[in-house]
This record gives structure tokens, sequence and C-alpha cells, in this order.
């Protein structure tokens, strides 16, 4: 009996086993390192730089300590905690945020939505570029206009 390629096909698809999900919680745990570049409406793009650090807790509840590094600015540290409440949602915290950080999980990309203590409004996505790396894309809006996008290579460092 010969097959169709297209039957041949479906026959491998369902015979491969399914990427797991990227989890927020593991890639973060230990150092990470990132660069990238901030373009603000109106400004010249910044290249940045972020080292974190990241410990899990009893509970399972990941403690992010961020430092970031802005030209022309001292560093600020900022602090995230997050952890998981569903197969496919974190939830979270950000010393940044205004409120509650919402992060769902996609198949292998986390979508991370928060409002900042100054009224602006993330939407950032973070997709795995391998095991020790994941490009992160951030759009900044204000009053539904972006203002400011950010791009960034993620990669663990241990």
């Amino acid at each position: 009996m010969r097959l169709a390629p297209a039957a041949l096909g479906a026959l491998v698809l369902a015979a491969t086993p399914a990427a797991a999900a990227f989890n927020p919680v593991e890639f973060f745990r230990g150092r990470t390192h990132g660069e990238g570049t901030l373009k603000i409406i109106f400004q010249s793009t910044k290249t940045m730089s972020v080292d974190s650090e990241g410990s899990t807790e009893k509970d399972g509840t990941l403690l992010l300590k961020q430092v970031i590094h802005e030209p022309s600015k001292p560093p600020r540290v900022r602090y995230w905690r997050m952890r998981q409440t569903g197969s496919h949602s974190f939830a979270g915290t950000l010393t940044d945020a205004a409120g509650p950080v919402r992060v769902d999980v996609n198949g292998d990309e986390v979508r991370i939505r928060y409002t900042a203590t100054n009224n602006l409004d993330f939407d950032q996505l973070l997709t795995p570029q391998g095991p020790d790396r994941v490009h992160n894309v951030m759009k900044i809006k204000r009053f539904g206009f972006t203002v400011a996008h950010y791009d960034e290579f993620i990669r663990k460092l241990d």
C-alpha cells in the first residue's frame, strides 16, 4: 500500500510530540543578560542592557531582580514576582507596574501586559530562539497610541 505525500505528512505530524510550552519562570531562574534597542517617538534610538537574577521561592514564585542600564542614566533596579496560576497563565507584580501583571502562554510564546505607574501600557512578546536565548519585543502605548518600541535578545548565563 502506498500513502499519498499528504497522508504521509499527516502521519509524521501526528507521531511528532507537541513542543513544550515556554515557561518564563524556568527560563529566568538564574542569571540572564539582555541587549536591546529602545526607540521612543521623536527621540534617537538608545541601546540598553538588562542584567537579571532570578530565584524560586518555596511556593514556586519567581523573584526576579533586574538592573537596567540606560545611556546617560544611573542603573536602576526593579523586581518582578511571578507565579503560575493555570496551565497557560501566570500572575505577577512588578515594582514599575501600577497594578497586576498579566502573563499568558500560547505555545512557545509568552505575552506580558501591564500598566506602569506613569500610565504607559506595556505589551511584550517573548519568543524562544533556542534553549538559552529569547527574543523580547515590546510596544509601549499611551492613550492607545504606540509611543515606543523595545527590541531585545535575552540570553541565559547559567
